[in-house]
């Protein structure tokens, strides 16, 4: 069974965009979310209340949300004398500005530390997520 002219087109055409469409990165790959940044946003969002303690990692968050990383640290009060700290959870998710561009935000900082029925924290954030440059080594 030979081709007429536009199948065989038709079909070298598709061919050819199958192959450049697995061989070609994809130019809205999302930006990278560094423990170092989300440690860095979470600290100095509210540096009188928390400060991370430390930052155990991150977890993919659930499909249902879009892009999402959620952030386990221990947090303490810097101003509670009994330093009493707390695991909480952050969440970051990707957010796509105005300008098209993709950032990671700080959307939520929770935790059960009252019982697993009691959420404690902060829901509907939005603080941008900046990753800062290295200090200059001298």
């Amino acid at each position: 069974m030979s081709l007429s002219g536009w199948h065989q087109k038709a079909a070298v055409v598709l061919l050819v965009g199958f192959m450049l469409g697995c061989t070609v990165p994809s130019s809205s790959a999302s930006p990278p979310l560094t423990a170092a940044a989300a440690q860095q946003t979470i600290d100095s969002w509210n540096p009188t209340y928390c400060k991370v303690v430390e930052f155990y990692g991150f977890h993919k968050g659930p499909e249902s949300l879009g892009p999402t990383q959620m952030a386990y640290v221990l947090l303490a009060n810097p101003s509670d004398r009994a330093q009493k700290q707390i695991i909480s959870v952050a969440r970051f998710q990707l957010l796509t500005r105005p300008d098209g561009q993709q950032q990671w935000f700080l959307t939520s900082l929770v935790s059960h530390a009252a019982g697993l029925t009691r959420r404690q924290g902060w829901d509907n954030l939005i603080i941008p997520v900046k990753e800062e440059a290295p200090a200059a080594t001298r």
